[in-house]
């Protein structure tokens, strides 16, 4: 019997993937939807302003905690969590690579 080929390697699956996301990013980021987000934002906020001007003007009591609409949603879960550790392993891993190669070129040049 004949063994199977393997259709790619897992690398240049992996690299797919990336690279799709990437692609993903580069659209979202020129079609202006962080800034749109943005703009959401400070219409919101202007909207308030506009509110509490008004308010005062009519003299109503009025509390920051009215206007003030500060919602923090927490994305975090056990994936994010695990990201973060990961990340974070990598980061310093590569930071004492970097500087252990760095004092192995100043040893040979010194």
């Amino acid at each position: 019997m004949e063994k199977k080929k393997a259709k790619g390697s897992w690398i240049l699956k992996a690299l797919g993937i990336l690279f799709v996301v990437y692609i993903s990013l580069t659209i979202a980021i020129s079609t202006g939807y962080y800034e749109a987000k943005l703009s959401e934002k400070t219409t919101i906020t202007d909207e308030k302003m506009k509110q509490f001007e008004e308010d005062i003007r009519n003299g109503l009591d009025v509390d920051i905690k009215d206007y003030v609409t500060d919602i923090k949603q927490d994305y975090s879960n056990q994936t994010t969590k695990a990201g973060v550790m990961f990340s974070s392993a990598i980061e310093t891993v590569m930071s004492k690579g970097i500087d252990g190669m760095i004092n192995v070129f100043k040893a040979l040049f010194t």
